[in-house]
């Protein structure tokens, strides 16, 4: 019930703060934030400091990796369902800042003391990290065609991302008088070596499922399948149906301060300038042909 409670009040003052970014509610709002993760985030933050919940499951479990602007919430939370009962969500990035993430992911010591192999979904992680035992998982790869993720992550940026932290505070102002171009060029190399990571240490091994964004968002039901014969879960059919049923991947209106604000693919097409994805196709072009992307 706690939870639940710091989630509305979140989202609240979130769509306070985000309508009017001079909004005297910025500083309590962050603070609150940041105050409550352990609160809200409290399994985690046991386990990172060495306290572990009680688990009995036999189920191996699952690390999700996956690139922001690729649906990955609503992915992570789909996995979630599929699995409850009989793994338990584990969300690092709901607790810790992109900082303190990348700190604790490359700490191969601490990671091998924190993950466990059997009863748990961990995810999403947004980069590729070379966790100790990876073999020992089934792995979820979900991945975007990365130049509409480089479009999508101007408009999250700029107008409809959570404003949870300072810190984004600060990379907002800091990209206000980037236009959509110069932005997605600056960001692109960063976008370039996670997928050239992805593809290195991923791509066709027997304990991954890749899947692609544009392949859940035509066609839902059959991709959904996918994940749930990956995991090997029996006897689904009705929570497979239900979840399909109260998904829908349409946006009436495209709104640039909307969470959800285009899942179309081919936005980049429709909102960069020729030479800007010309420069893109020459930079990702391996990637986009491993993964099967028109160039």
């Amino acid at each position: 019930m706690l939870n639940k409670y710091i989630k509305q009040t979140q989202k609240k003052l979130e769509k306070t703060v985000k309508n009017n970014n001079k909004s005297l509610l910025k500083k309590p709002y962050t603070f609150l934030a940041s105050f409550l993760r352990p609160v809200y985030f409290s399994r985690e933050f046991l386990m990172i400091r060495g306290i572990k919940t009680r688990n009995h499951s036999n189920y191996t479990s699952i690390l999700f990796f996956t690139v922001h602007k690729s649906a990955s919430t609503f992915v992570k939370n789909t996995i979630f369902k599929l699995v409850e009962k009989k793994l338990q969500p584990i969300q690092f990035g709901g607790l810790l800042s992109p900082q303190q993430q990348n700190i604790l992911f490359t700490n191969a010591e601490k990671m091998k003391n924190i993950l466990n192999p059997k009863g748990y979904v961990y995810g999403a992680f947004r980069s590729y990290y070379d966790f100790p035992g990876l073999d020992k998982y089934k792995i979820v790869l979900l991945l975007r065609d990365p130049r509409d993720v480089l479009t999508s992550q101007y408009f999250s940026t700029l107008f409809n991302h959570p404003l949870a932290t300072k810190a984004f505070f600060e990379k907002r102002k800091k990209y206000q008088d980037y236009t959509i171009d110069e932005f997605v060029l600056e960001m692109a190399p960063s976008f370039q070596k996670k997928y050239a990571d992805y593809i290195e240490h991923f791509l066709h091994k027997p304990n991954v499922l890749f899947l692609k964004y544009e392949d859940m968002v035509t066609d839902f039901g059959p991709w959904l399948k996918k994940i749930s014969d990956f995991l090997d879960l029996k006897d689904n059919e009705d929570k497979l149906q239900e979840i399909v049923s109260k998904t829908s991947f349409k946006v009436n209106k495209e709104d640039k301060k909307n969470f959800i604000r285009n899942i179309t693919p081919g936005d980049h097409i429709r909102k960069l300038k020729p030479e800007t994805i010309a420069n893109l196709n020459q930079l990702f072009e391996q990637e986009l042909r491993q993964l099967n992307y028109v160039i």
